[in-house]
């Protein structure tokens, strides 16, 4: 690639989901990359929508094993590529979670810490009594720093994601990722 670009293809799964789990329960997941503004999508798909996985005991983790491929090319490292995770239970958030990609090709495992926000008001407090969960209206923001610092946030579980990163013209164009793996 001698116009000055490089490439860099994700594939993987989202494996499973760690968190307090009710027998009986169903959940689902929305993955969404978010990516700087010289980066462009050439294969795969920017967002994703699990299928449902039902939970039979209790405490157990619910498996997802949802693929996860896409491909990218830019000209600037600068905003590189991250996925943010929605978690359900039944149509109810449970938690999201966010993570850059690693920047070393080959497989990795990421542990992705879940959250969920809090009410910021007592009346958003009382109507959690009720079932009420407050959801972002645009969860892509949290890959961003404005305005996070707002957002209360409580711990709700973790998610795995095995990744295999492969690059192309990366290092050709002068970018040191600390490893002689990858071209």
């Amino acid at each position: 690639m001698s116009d000055g670009t490089f490439l860099v293809c994700i594939s993987g799964q989202l494996e499973w989901i760690d968190v307090l789990t009710p027998a009986g329960s169903s959940w689902h997941c929305k993955c969404d990359f978010f990516s700087g503004p010289d980066w462009k999508i050439i294969g795969g798909l920017e967002a994703g929508l699990s299928q449902i996985a039902n939970v039979v005991h209790n405490g157990d983790k619910v498996v997802f094993n949802f693929p996860i491929e896409i491909q990218f090319k830019s000209t600037n490292p600068y905003g590189w590529p991250q996925i943010i995770l929605s978690i359900y239970k039944g149509m109810q958030l449970a938690g999201y979670g966010r993570v850059h990609m690693p920047i070393n090709v080959g497989s990795h495992e990421l542990d992705v810490a879940l959250s969920k926000p809090q009410s910021s008001s007592m009346l958003g407090y009382i109507a959690s009594f009720f079932g009420y969960q407050p959801e972002l209206l645009q969860p892509k923001m949290l890959a961003t720093t404005a305005g996070n610092s707002l957002i209360r946030m409580e711990h709700a579980g973790y998610a795995r994601i095995s990744i295999n990163m492969v690059t192309q013209a990366f290092q050709s164009l002068g970018y040191d990722v600390g490893c002689n793996r990858g071209n």
